[in-house]
């Protein structure tokens, strides 16, 4: 989808290759992260995995997007889209892919600078920005949680598909390349809609990859108006031993009198994936501009608010919530889902409460990965926050727990001693696991029974109460890691 202004109407027919004979996807020779075997996309773990989710316009509106990353979370989606361009930052990136991975949202990153174009030269540009030397560790560290979706709709309508495979060809080899092992997601030609390359030409790019690990994406509107298509086309894709998703898609909006001439039967979409294992992800979270209003899930005036679009994706049939199953490297045995590492020199959205400074993302300490959060308190009876006001959704977990320590210097008197919280309801009601002790030579653990905790579905607030006795004096600081639900 083009940001901003409005994407060409795309009204041609697209011509249907002869199907070619049965050419069997071999398995990634690494299983680092997640690879594709036969038409199936699996996570590092060998499990399917179907993607159910949405696109997230974090490249023009940054602190939105990023913000909005829990609410999409708490609506089951599995995977975000990151609608992201060039001039992206390492750094911003980093925080943007760690905080997916706290949530146990797998992250496909799409650069969004080729849209509609045939520049053979800018698609390379962009398999080039995924190998610099500040990205490329941020691709290859998290090889089990991002996938790289290498442009965007590249390929306007006029692209042969014999233009279409070379150039893709170049930007697989460029990848590899460069080190990065990544599952490659590559989008049809004509804006992502015209699947006819993809079948005479898939599997030429699938051997191509040296490590048998590319699926790939179409997106549907205007061209795919007519309903009967969607099954046949996806399912003759599969026979050729291809993964293929959908990566977006539209609607029936005001009978095709839209910009994109659109008549999708979008609940066709949705079963047609759910009945063939098909991932999707719905165009877009929202901030379309105003040609392209109609395609925002929720409401640009709060980015939570369902609009009908939005309603439909979300909570119709075959939709996110009814059929969307996080990916099993999430699920780490009964250890549970780690909501914030403060990875990535990020504080996540959390703030302090009668703290002199901070809190910050610091590598003064961590129980796991190199970072943690910190604040500097001053001492002598005071009682000090540092939280998280967020909406969470705990329903069906068991517990909740955070690590905590204090620093070496201060005099701590009898001890200080902190608790974990959280708030719940429309009446912000606390819950808490009662005061523990805390030390400065080691990880204490806190642990929230969620057992009998009333609106767990409608979490509005975790933090960590610290409390300094009356006969402490002087400064400290506190610090708080791998926060954890399970």
């Amino acid at each position: 989808m083009l940001k901003r202004s409005t994407k060409l109407a795309l009204v041609f027919t697209i011509m249907i290759a002869l199907i070619l004979p049965f050419v069997g996807g071999t398995k990634a020779e690494a299983a680092n992260g997640f690879y594709v075997s036969g038409s199936t996309l699996k996570d590092a773990n060998g499990n399917d995995f179907v993607m159910r989710g949405v696109n997230n316009a974090h490249a023009w509106y940054d602190t939105q997007a990023y913000n909005a990353l829990p609410t999409i979370n708490n609506n089951k989606a599995n995977t975000v889209r990151i609608v992201w361009t060039l001039g992206g930052t390492a750094s911003r990136l980093q925080q943007i892919i760690d905080r997916c991975k706290e949530l146990g949202l797998v992250a496909m990153i799409e650069l969004h600078d080729g849209t509609g174009s045939d520049d053979a030269v800018l698609l390379n540009q962009m398999a080039q920005y995924f190998t610099r030397s500040d990205i490329k560790p941020i691709m290859t560290s998290n090889e089990k949680y991002v996938l790289v979706n290498i442009a965007n709709e590249w390929g306007g309508s006029s692209l042969s598909d014999t233009a279409w495979r070379d150039a893709y060809k170049t930007a697989i080899s460029t990848l590899r390349n460069g080190g990065i092992h990544n599952t490659l997601v590559v989008d049809a030609s004509g804006w992502g809609q015209n699947s006819s390359p993809i079948k005479t030409y898939g599997n030429t790019l699938l051997t191509h990859d040296p490590d048998h690990n590319t699926m790939f994406s179409i997106h549907m509107y205007g061209s795919w108006n007519d309903s009967s298509r969607i099954g046949t086309e996806l399912q003759a894709i599969k026979n050729l031993g291809l993964a293929v998703m959908i990566g977006e898609f539209g609607y029936n909006y005001n009978n095709g009198n839209n910009n994109l001439v659109c008549t999708v039967n979008a609940q066709e979409v949705m079963n047609q994936a759910q009945s063939k294992g098909i991932g999707y992800l719905a165009w877009s979270w929202t901030g379309n501009d105003t040609a392209n209003a109609w395609l925002d899930l929720v409401s640009g005036s709060d980015w939570q608010t369902f609009t009908s679009w939005g309603n439909l994706v979300f909570n119709g049939t075959n939709g996110i919530k009814a059929t969307s199953v996080k990916a099993s490297i999430f699920n780490t045995g009964g250890t549970g889902t780690t909501l914030y590492d403060f990875e990535g020199g990020s504080a996540l959205g959390w703030t302090g409460s009668n703290v002199g400074g901070g809190p910050w993302s610091v590598t003064d300490w961590a129980t796991s990965g190199s970072s943690s959060l910190k604040a500097d308190v001053k001492l002598g009876g005071g009682q000090f926050i540092l939280n998280r006001i967020t909406a969470h959704n705990f329903s069906g977990k068991q517990s909740l727990k955070a690590k905590v320590k204090h620093a070496n210097w201060g005099t701590i008197g009898n001890g200080l001693q902190a608790k974990l919280y959280i708030k719940t309801g429309s009446d912000y009601t606390w819950y808490d696991s009662g005061a523990v002790q805390i030390n400065s030579s080691s990880a204490t653990t806190l642990t929230l029974n969620l057992s009998g905790v009333a609106n767990l579905g409608d979490v509005k607030e975790v933090g960590i109460q610290f409390i300094s006795p009356t006969n402490s004096s002087g400064s400290t600081s506190i610090y708080v890691d791998s926060v954890v639900v399970q």
